[in-house]
């Protein structure tokens, strides 16, 4: 009978032991697997705010390129308005604004005027 007690006794110990070591290997990866979800959130998180700046940036260049085409357009006009015609003098060819225009009809009308 001594020895069936011994027996049993034995039996539950090296049980708790297995058990034990058990649960500590399912801790290990419990945590394991808590930092891994933690990381992925924080990935989830980083993605998320560069999906957003990629909108921003997106309706930003968008915007950039309707005024950019303006602005050739624009251009474009102001470089039209600008070419020479057929008969005009070589005087003229450095005139870039009205105002410059309008002085040097005043200062050819008062050389007219001079004489």
């Amino acid at each position: 009978t001594a020895l069936v007690l011994n027996s049993e006794e034995t039996c539950p110990a090296a049980e708790l032991k297995k058990l034990q070591a058990k649960n500590e290997k399912l801790r290990a990866e419990m945590i394991k697997v808590e930092n891994a979800f933690s990381d992925y959130r924080h990935k989830h998180e980083v993605q998320v705010g560069l999906i957003t700046e990629l909108g921003q940036k997106t309706a930003e260049i968008a915007s950039l390129t309707e005024e950019k085409k303006k602005l050739q357009e624009e251009l474009g006009a102001l470089q039209v308005s600008m070419t020479p015609v057929e008969d005009e003098p070589e005087a003229a060819h450095d005139l870039t604004t009205r105002a410059e225009l309008v002085e040097k009809i005043r200062v050819l009308g008062q050389d007219v005027l001079d004489g």
